[in-house]
Protein backbone atom coordinates (compact mmCIF):
# COMPACT_ATOMS: atom_id res chain seq x y z
CA UNK A 1 0.00 0.00 0.00
CA UNK A 2 1.40 3.39 -0.67
CA UNK A 3 2.58 5.46 2.21
CA UNK A 4 0.90 9.02 2.01
CA UNK A 5 1.48 9.65 5.48
CA UNK A 6 5.15 9.31 7.19
CA UNK A 7 5.37 7.45 10.16
CA UNK A 8 6.10 9.83 13.50
CA UNK A 9 9.87 9.52 14.47
CA UNK A 10 10.46 10.65 18.48
CA UNK A 11 14.28 10.00 18.84
CA UNK A 12 14.77 12.10 22.49
CA UNK A 13 18.51 11.17 22.40
CA UNK A 14 21.48 13.59 22.57
CA UNK A 15 23.58 13.83 19.32
CA UNK A 16 26.30 11.13 19.48
CA UNK A 17 28.76 13.18 18.16
CA UNK A 18 30.31 16.41 20.66
CA UNK A 19 27.55 14.78 23.47
CA UNK A 20 25.01 17.06 22.50
CA UNK A 21 23.99 20.45 21.93
CA UNK A 22 26.49 22.07 24.47
CA UNK A 23 26.72 25.43 22.84
CA UNK A 24 24.14 27.98 22.20
CA UNK A 25 22.80 28.18 18.47
CA UNK A 26 24.08 31.71 18.07
CA UNK A 27 27.36 30.59 18.80
CA UNK A 28 27.24 28.07 16.01
CA UNK A 29 26.04 30.90 13.16
CA UNK A 30 28.60 32.94 14.58
CA UNK A 31 31.21 30.26 14.77
CA UNK A 32 29.81 29.34 10.93
CA UNK A 33 30.52 32.94 9.41
CA UNK A 34 33.99 33.37 11.11
CA UNK A 35 35.61 30.27 9.44
CA UNK A 36 33.74 30.53 6.38
CA UNK A 37 34.30 34.29 5.63
CA UNK A 38 34.66 33.92 2.01
CA UNK A 39 36.62 37.50 1.76
CA UNK A 40 39.87 36.47 3.52
CA UNK A 41 42.38 33.44 3.67
CA UNK A 42 42.45 32.01 6.90
CA UNK A 43 45.92 30.40 8.10
CA UNK A 44 45.57 27.19 9.29
CA UNK A 45 48.77 24.89 10.90
CA UNK A 46 48.21 21.23 11.73
CA UNK A 47 50.83 18.76 14.17
CA UNK A 48 51.02 15.27 13.70
CA UNK A 49 52.46 13.46 15.90
CA UNK A 50 54.86 11.41 13.21
CA UNK A 51 55.16 14.00 10.56
CA UNK A 52 52.39 14.99 7.69
CA UNK A 53 54.58 12.42 5.11
CA UNK A 54 54.02 9.28 7.16
CA UNK A 55 50.51 10.01 7.09
CA UNK A 56 50.35 10.21 3.10
CA UNK A 57 52.68 6.84 3.59
CA UNK A 58 50.60 5.04 5.40
CA UNK A 59 47.79 5.88 3.22
CA UNK A 60 49.87 4.66 0.18
CA UNK A 61 51.18 1.63 1.42
CA UNK A 62 47.63 0.32 2.39
CA UNK A 63 45.17 1.95 0.40
CA UNK A 64 42.79 2.91 3.81
CA UNK A 65 43.53 6.77 4.90
CA UNK A 66 43.28 6.88 8.67
CA UNK A 67 42.39 9.68 12.04
CA UNK A 68 45.37 10.45 13.74
CA UNK A 69 45.29 12.78 16.60
CA UNK A 70 47.03 16.07 15.18
CA UNK A 71 47.03 19.39 16.97
CA UNK A 72 45.21 22.82 14.87
CA UNK A 73 45.67 25.90 14.94
CA UNK A 74 43.30 28.68 12.82
CA UNK A 75 44.73 32.04 12.79
CA UNK A 76 45.38 33.00 16.49
CA UNK A 77 43.26 29.67 18.11
CA UNK A 78 44.72 26.61 18.77
CA UNK A 79 43.08 23.04 20.01
CA UNK A 80 45.40 20.39 21.50
CA UNK A 81 43.76 17.54 19.93
CA UNK A 82 41.88 17.01 16.92
CA UNK A 83 40.99 14.30 14.18
CA UNK A 84 42.45 14.45 11.31
CA UNK A 85 42.89 12.13 8.10
CA UNK A 86 43.75 12.45 4.09
CA UNK A 87 40.28 12.80 2.62
CA UNK A 88 40.96 10.52 -0.17
CA UNK A 89 39.13 6.87 -0.92
CA UNK A 90 39.90 3.85 0.20
CA UNK A 91 41.08 1.55 -2.48
CA UNK A 92 42.66 -1.73 -2.78
CA UNK A 93 46.58 -0.86 -1.75
CA UNK A 94 48.30 0.89 -2.74
CA UNK A 95 46.70 4.14 -2.11
CA UNK A 96 46.68 6.96 -4.91
CA UNK A 97 49.39 9.74 -5.10
CA UNK A 98 48.73 12.87 -5.43
CA UNK A 99 50.65 16.30 -5.19
CA UNK A 100 48.35 17.60 -2.77
CA UNK A 101 46.14 15.97 -0.63
CA UNK A 102 42.10 16.99 0.72
CA UNK A 103 41.91 16.78 4.27
CA UNK A 104 39.62 16.15 6.82
CA UNK A 105 39.51 17.46 10.53
CA UNK A 106 37.44 16.28 12.87
CA UNK A 107 37.14 18.30 15.92
CA UNK A 108 36.12 15.74 18.24
CA UNK A 109 37.21 12.44 17.14
CA UNK A 110 39.54 12.08 19.90
CA UNK A 111 36.54 13.81 22.37
CA UNK A 112 38.19 17.16 22.32
CA UNK A 113 35.95 20.55 21.97
CA UNK A 114 33.98 21.75 18.68
CA UNK A 115 35.39 24.72 17.59
CA UNK A 116 33.36 27.46 17.63
CA UNK A 117 30.33 24.88 17.88
CA UNK A 118 31.36 22.89 14.31
CA UNK A 119 32.23 19.67 14.32
CA UNK A 120 33.94 19.05 11.40
CA UNK A 121 35.82 21.17 8.28
CA UNK A 122 36.41 19.63 4.75
CA UNK A 123 39.35 20.82 3.28
CA UNK A 124 39.17 20.56 -1.06
CA UNK A 125 42.54 20.62 -2.86
CA UNK A 126 40.97 22.07 -5.93
CA UNK A 127 43.45 19.70 -7.98
CA UNK A 128 40.55 19.83 -11.31
CA UNK A 129 39.94 23.18 -11.29
CA UNK A 130 43.05 25.90 -12.17
CA UNK A 131 40.65 28.75 -11.52
CA UNK A 132 40.73 27.75 -7.92
CA UNK A 133 37.41 29.18 -7.98
CA UNK A 134 34.74 26.69 -8.76
CA UNK A 135 33.63 25.61 -5.44
CA UNK A 136 33.68 28.80 -3.35
CA UNK A 137 31.67 30.39 -6.39
CA UNK A 138 29.18 27.63 -6.64
CA UNK A 139 28.29 27.92 -2.81
CA UNK A 140 28.09 31.72 -2.95
CA UNK A 141 25.87 31.48 -5.77
CA UNK A 142 23.20 28.99 -4.37
CA UNK A 143 23.35 30.71 -0.69
CA UNK A 144 22.43 34.23 -2.48
CA UNK A 145 19.43 32.25 -3.85
CA UNK A 146 18.34 30.64 -0.67
CA UNK A 147 19.50 26.85 -1.16
CA UNK A 148 20.41 25.54 1.74
CA UNK A 149 24.00 24.75 0.31
CA UNK A 150 27.37 24.46 2.29
CA UNK A 151 29.90 27.24 3.50
CA UNK A 152 33.29 27.86 1.62
CA UNK A 153 36.06 30.18 2.20
CA UNK A 154 39.86 29.88 0.86
CA UNK A 155 42.93 28.54 3.66
CA UNK A 156 46.32 28.87 3.56
CA UNK A 157 47.20 25.34 5.27
CA UNK A 158 51.18 24.02 6.56
CA UNK A 159 51.45 20.69 8.44
CA UNK A 160 54.26 20.15 10.37
CA UNK A 161 56.23 23.03 9.08
CA UNK A 162 55.69 22.38 5.83
CA UNK A 163 53.87 24.08 3.44
CA UNK A 164 50.96 22.28 1.62
CA UNK A 165 49.19 25.09 0.45
CA UNK A 166 45.73 26.92 -0.97
CA UNK A 167 42.83 24.74 0.19
CA UNK A 168 39.10 25.64 0.00
CA UNK A 169 37.35 25.12 3.35
CA UNK A 170 33.64 23.19 3.11
CA UNK A 171 31.09 23.34 5.54
CA UNK A 172 30.13 19.84 6.24
CA UNK A 173 26.38 18.40 5.97
CA UNK A 174 26.18 16.88 8.94
CA UNK A 175 23.71 17.47 12.58
CA UNK A 176 25.71 21.39 12.70
CA UNK A 177 24.96 22.17 9.30
CA UNK A 178 20.93 20.94 9.89
CA UNK A 179 20.98 23.16 13.23
CA UNK A 180 22.65 26.24 12.04
CA UNK A 181 19.74 26.44 9.23
CA UNK A 182 17.01 25.26 11.29
CA UNK A 183 17.55 25.84 14.54
CA UNK A 184 16.27 24.02 17.63
CA UNK A 185 12.45 24.39 17.84
CA UNK A 186 10.66 21.37 17.56
CA UNK A 187 13.60 19.14 16.99
CA UNK A 188 14.48 20.26 13.60
CA UNK A 189 17.91 19.47 13.74
CA UNK A 190 17.32 15.93 15.15
CA UNK A 191 16.22 14.23 12.20
CA UNK A 192 17.60 11.54 9.67
CA UNK A 193 20.43 12.80 7.23
CA UNK A 194 20.81 10.14 4.25
CA UNK A 195 23.70 10.77 2.27
CA UNK A 196 24.62 9.40 -0.93
CA UNK A 197 27.57 7.72 -1.41
CA UNK A 198 27.96 6.27 -5.26
CA UNK A 199 30.11 2.82 -5.56
CA UNK A 200 31.38 0.50 -8.85
CA UNK A 201 28.90 -2.73 -9.24
CA UNK A 202 31.60 -5.45 -9.02
CA UNK A 203 29.68 -6.95 -11.83
CA UNK A 204 29.42 -4.82 -14.66
CA UNK A 205 32.04 -2.46 -13.23
CA UNK A 206 29.43 0.70 -14.24
CA UNK A 207 29.33 3.55 -11.60
CA UNK A 208 26.01 3.36 -9.26
CA UNK A 209 24.48 6.28 -7.80
CA UNK A 210 21.14 7.20 -6.09
CA UNK A 211 18.71 8.19 -8.77
CA UNK A 212 15.85 7.73 -6.13
CA UNK A 213 13.62 5.71 -8.02
CA UNK A 214 11.69 2.95 -6.36
CA UNK A 215 13.40 -0.28 -6.00
CA UNK A 216 10.83 -1.77 -3.16
CA UNK A 217 10.20 -1.27 0.51
CA UNK A 218 13.47 -2.51 2.00
CA UNK A 219 16.40 -0.54 3.62
CA UNK A 220 18.40 -3.51 1.56
CA UNK A 221 16.90 -1.79 -1.56
CA UNK A 222 18.32 1.48 -1.05
CA UNK A 223 21.76 0.56 0.91
CA UNK A 224 25.03 -1.85 0.40
CA UNK A 225 27.32 -2.69 3.02
CA UNK A 226 30.59 -2.40 2.66
CA UNK A 227 32.15 -4.92 0.33
CA UNK A 228 33.02 -5.81 -3.24
CA UNK A 229 32.72 -2.44 -5.40
CA UNK A 230 31.59 -0.24 -2.00
CA UNK A 231 34.68 0.12 -0.33
CA UNK A 232 33.20 3.10 2.16
CA UNK A 233 33.00 1.47 5.64
CA UNK A 234 30.24 2.94 6.65
CA UNK A 235 28.49 1.39 3.14
CA UNK A 236 26.97 2.50 0.00
CA UNK A 237 24.16 3.73 -1.55
CA UNK A 238 21.91 5.76 0.82
CA UNK A 239 23.69 6.21 4.03
CA UNK A 240 22.20 6.80 6.99
CA UNK A 241 24.44 9.63 8.93
CA UNK A 242 22.56 10.75 11.98
CA UNK A 243 20.49 8.71 14.52
CA UNK A 244 22.35 5.52 13.15
CA UNK A 245 21.96 4.06 16.66
CA UNK A 246 18.23 4.86 17.36
CA UNK A 247 15.76 1.99 16.45
CA UNK A 248 13.34 3.99 16.47
CA UNK A 249 14.79 6.28 13.29
CA UNK A 250 17.07 4.14 11.40
CA UNK A 251 15.24 1.37 9.90
CA UNK A 252 14.60 3.78 6.67
CA UNK A 253 10.74 4.14 6.91
CA UNK A 254 10.46 7.74 6.52
CA UNK A 255 13.22 7.28 3.40
CA UNK A 256 11.07 4.49 1.73
CA UNK A 257 7.84 6.16 2.39
CA UNK A 258 9.12 8.92 0.53
CA UNK A 259 10.20 7.42 -2.32
CA UNK A 260 7.06 5.66 -2.63
CA UNK A 261 5.30 8.50 -2.61
CA UNK A 262 7.96 10.27 -5.21
CA UNK A 263 7.79 7.02 -7.63
CA UNK A 264 4.36 5.74 -7.05
CA UNK A 265 1.56 8.13 -6.24
CA UNK A 266 -0.80 9.32 -9.51
CA UNK A 267 -0.03 12.46 -11.62
CA UNK A 268 -3.02 14.08 -9.08
CA UNK A 269 -1.89 12.52 -5.74
CA UNK A 270 1.26 13.74 -6.79
CA UNK A 271 0.63 17.88 -7.58
CA UNK A 272 -1.51 18.02 -4.34
CA UNK A 273 0.83 16.15 -2.17
CA UNK A 274 5.08 16.59 -3.28
CA UNK A 275 4.99 19.61 -1.22
CA UNK A 276 3.84 18.03 2.15
CA UNK A 277 6.83 15.74 1.61
CA UNK A 278 9.30 17.61 0.22
CA UNK A 279 10.89 20.96 0.59
CA UNK A 280 10.18 21.45 -3.66
CA UNK A 281 10.60 25.72 -3.32
CA UNK A 282 14.47 24.73 -1.88
CA UNK A 283 15.03 22.06 -4.33
CA UNK A 284 13.47 24.95 -7.56
CA UNK A 285 16.35 26.83 -6.22
CA UNK A 286 19.18 24.36 -5.98
CA UNK A 287 17.70 23.43 -9.49
CA UNK A 288 17.96 26.94 -10.96
CA UNK A 289 21.39 27.28 -9.75
CA UNK A 290 22.83 23.89 -10.40
CA UNK A 291 21.61 24.19 -14.43
CA UNK A 292 23.22 27.93 -14.39
CA UNK A 293 26.75 26.88 -13.70
CA UNK A 294 26.70 23.34 -15.05
CA UNK A 295 26.72 21.14 -12.02
CA UNK A 296 26.86 18.09 -14.10
CA UNK A 297 28.62 15.91 -11.15
CA UNK A 298 25.56 15.86 -9.09
CA UNK A 299 21.98 13.83 -9.30
CA UNK A 300 21.67 16.12 -13.09
CA UNK A 301 24.89 14.10 -13.74
CA UNK A 302 26.31 11.10 -11.71
CA UNK A 303 23.26 11.11 -9.31
CA UNK A 304 25.30 11.37 -6.03
CA UNK A 305 27.04 14.09 -4.46
CA UNK A 306 23.87 15.23 -2.37
CA UNK A 307 22.43 14.62 1.07
CA UNK A 308 18.57 13.91 1.91
CA UNK A 309 17.11 15.19 5.50
CA UNK A 310 13.63 14.71 6.78
CA UNK A 311 12.89 17.52 8.90
CA UNK A 312 11.40 16.39 12.13
CA UNK A 313 9.09 19.45 12.95
CA UNK A 314 7.68 19.96 9.18
CA UNK A 315 7.89 15.64 8.42
CA UNK A 316 9.63 17.38 4.90
CA UNK A 317 12.79 16.12 3.24
CA UNK A 318 14.96 18.58 1.92
CA UNK A 319 17.81 18.11 -0.79
CA UNK A 320 21.60 19.39 0.65
CA UNK A 321 24.04 19.70 -2.85
CA UNK A 322 27.67 18.70 -2.68
CA UNK A 323 30.99 18.87 -4.47
CA UNK A 324 31.02 21.55 -7.09
CA UNK A 325 34.46 21.99 -8.13
CA UNK A 326 33.69 20.26 -11.39
CA UNK A 327 30.70 22.85 -12.16
CA UNK A 328 31.42 25.54 -15.16
CA UNK A 329 32.54 23.64 -17.90
CA UNK A 330 34.64 21.41 -16.05
CA UNK A 331 32.42 18.51 -16.88
CA UNK A 332 30.10 17.98 -19.51
CA UNK A 333 26.51 17.13 -20.01
CA UNK A 334 26.82 13.94 -22.06
CA UNK A 335 23.01 14.17 -22.96
CA UNK A 336 23.15 17.47 -24.71
CA UNK A 337 25.72 18.70 -27.57
CA UNK A 338 25.45 21.91 -26.32
CA UNK A 339 28.77 22.64 -24.93
CA UNK A 340 28.10 24.64 -21.62
CA UNK A 341 25.21 22.20 -20.57
CA UNK A 342 22.11 21.52 -20.90
CA UNK A 343 18.57 23.41 -21.81
CA UNK A 344 16.45 24.37 -19.05
CA UNK A 345 13.54 21.75 -19.25
CA UNK A 346 15.61 19.06 -20.15
CA UNK A 347 18.61 19.21 -17.28
CA UNK A 348 19.35 15.49 -16.68
CA UNK A 349 22.30 14.82 -18.15
CA UNK A 350 21.66 11.17 -18.85
CA UNK A 351 18.48 9.45 -20.22
CA UNK A 352 17.87 7.74 -16.43
CA UNK A 353 15.02 8.24 -14.70
CA UNK A 354 15.40 11.16 -12.09
CA UNK A 355 12.12 10.83 -10.34
CA UNK A 356 12.72 14.99 -8.38
CA UNK A 357 13.22 16.26 -11.42
CA UNK A 358 10.87 14.46 -14.09
CA UNK A 359 7.59 14.92 -11.58
CA UNK A 360 8.37 18.24 -10.13
CA UNK A 361 9.44 19.89 -13.62
CA UNK A 362 6.15 17.95 -15.05
CA UNK A 363 4.06 20.10 -12.66
CA UNK A 364 3.11 23.36 -14.21
CA UNK A 365 3.73 25.74 -11.27
CA UNK A 366 6.66 24.24 -10.22
CA UNK A 367 8.20 24.66 -13.61
CA UNK A 368 7.29 28.34 -13.94
CA UNK A 369 8.38 28.67 -10.30
CA UNK A 370 12.01 27.18 -11.79
CA UNK A 371 12.50 29.01 -14.60
CA UNK A 372 11.65 32.17 -12.28
CA UNK A 373 14.24 31.39 -9.94
CA UNK A 374 17.02 30.73 -13.40
CA UNK A 375 15.74 34.25 -14.51
CA UNK A 376 16.88 35.22 -11.52
CA UNK A 377 20.16 33.56 -11.22
CA UNK A 378 20.93 34.80 -14.89
CA UNK A 379 20.20 38.56 -13.73
CA UNK A 380 21.73 38.89 -10.11
CA UNK A 381 24.32 36.14 -10.16
CA UNK A 382 25.52 34.57 -13.76
CA UNK A 383 25.19 38.20 -15.48
CA UNK A 384 28.83 38.37 -16.59
CA UNK A 385 29.92 41.95 -14.96
CA UNK A 386 28.51 40.43 -11.19
CA UNK A 387 30.68 37.23 -11.91
CA UNK A 388 33.65 39.46 -13.23
CA UNK A 389 33.72 41.20 -9.89
CA UNK A 390 33.25 38.27 -7.66
CA UNK A 391 36.36 36.53 -9.87
CA UNK A 392 38.40 39.33 -9.55
CA UNK A 393 37.28 39.84 -5.56
CA UNK A 394 38.64 35.98 -5.15
CA UNK A 395 41.44 36.73 -7.06
CA UNK A 396 42.70 39.40 -5.36
CA UNK A 397 42.81 37.44 -2.21
CA UNK A 398 45.34 34.69 -3.54
CA UNK A 399 47.12 36.17 -6.46
CA UNK A 400 50.24 36.18 -4.47
CA UNK A 401 49.64 32.69 -2.93
CA UNK A 402 49.15 30.74 -6.18
CA UNK A 403 53.10 30.93 -7.02
CA UNK A 404 53.86 30.12 -3.25
CA UNK A 405 51.80 26.77 -3.86
CA UNK A 406 54.42 24.05 -3.91
CA UNK A 407 51.86 21.55 -4.49
CA UNK A 408 49.85 23.11 -6.72
CA UNK A 409 50.04 21.90 -10.35
CA UNK A 410 49.24 24.54 -11.79
CA UNK A 411 51.80 27.80 -12.87
CA UNK A 412 50.29 31.51 -12.03
CA UNK A 413 49.62 31.75 -15.86
CA UNK A 414 47.83 29.10 -16.43
CA UNK A 415 45.63 29.90 -13.24
CA UNK A 416 44.77 33.21 -14.66
CA UNK A 417 44.17 32.49 -18.20
CA UNK A 418 41.86 29.65 -16.17
CA UNK A 419 40.05 32.77 -14.50
CA UNK A 420 39.79 34.59 -18.31
CA UNK A 421 36.86 34.74 -20.90
CA UNK A 422 40.18 33.51 -23.31
CA UNK A 423 38.78 30.44 -25.71
CA UNK A 424 40.56 27.51 -23.94
CA UNK A 425 41.73 24.47 -25.58
CA UNK A 426 39.59 21.91 -23.82
CA UNK A 427 37.82 22.96 -20.77
CA UNK A 428 36.43 26.23 -20.24
CA UNK A 429 37.86 29.17 -18.84
CA UNK A 430 35.66 30.96 -16.27
CA UNK A 431 34.94 33.92 -17.84
CA UNK A 432 34.51 31.77 -20.91
CA UNK A 433 32.20 29.60 -19.42
CA UNK A 434 30.13 31.96 -17.66
CA UNK A 435 29.55 34.63 -20.92
CA UNK A 436 28.83 31.78 -23.08
CA UNK A 437 25.99 29.97 -20.73
CA UNK A 438 24.43 33.28 -19.66
CA UNK A 439 24.29 34.05 -23.63
CA UNK A 440 22.72 30.70 -24.16
CA UNK A 441 20.40 30.33 -21.22
CA UNK A 442 19.12 34.15 -22.21
CA UNK A 443 18.19 32.98 -25.95
CA UNK A 444 16.53 29.86 -24.16
CA UNK A 445 14.53 31.37 -21.52
CA UNK A 446 13.54 34.27 -24.35
CA UNK A 447 11.74 31.50 -26.24
CA UNK A 448 9.98 29.86 -23.33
Amino acid sequence: MRRLCFPILCALALSACGGGKTDSLQELRDGLALVYDHERVAQVELTTPEGFMVLVGQYVRDGVPKYVDAGFRFDDESLASVGLRLRVPAVTPPGDTENKYSLRVNFNYYDGPRFHGIDRIHFANNKNDPSLMRELLFSLAARDLGVPAPRASFAWVKADGQVLGLYTMVEMIDERFVRALYGDDGDADEGNLYKCESYTDSVSGARVGCPLTWAGDAKSDYFVSGGGGCLDEDGCGLVLKSNEDDPLQNDYADLIGFLDFLNNASEAEFAAGIEDVFDVDAFLRYLAVAVAFGDNTGYLGFMDNFTLYRRPDTGRFVFFPWDHNKSMGLTRCARHAQATGAPPLEPQCTEDSRPLVDRILAVEAHRATYLGYLRQVLDDVLAPAVMQARVDALEALIVELVPEDPNLEYTLAQHQAAISNAEAAEDFNLMQFVEERHAYLTAMLEEK
